[in-house]
């Protein structure tokens, strides 16, 4: 079914997900956890920043480890 879907130019993933709040939020969530767990551990993470590929000291990582966006 999501085959025939995909045949007429629609990607069945992307309706899916648009409109969906709680799939946003986990996204974000798991995205967030993941630079935590980096910026706690002393890894750097690669990003794509302004069209180019740039990594990120754990000191230059974004979010707080007790950061939280819970709704």
């Amino acid at each position: 079914m999501i085959d025939s879907e995909a045949q007429d130019g629609r990607d069945p993933l992307q309706e899916l997900w648009n409109g969906d709040a709680q799939l946003d939020f986990l996204a974000r969530e798991a995205v967030r956890e993941a630079l935590q767990k980096h910026k706690r551990n002393g890894q750097s993470v690669v990003v794509w920043e302004d069209g180019k590929i740039v990594t990120l000291l754990p000191g230059e990582i974004p979010v707080s480890v007790s950061e939280s966006n819970a709704p």
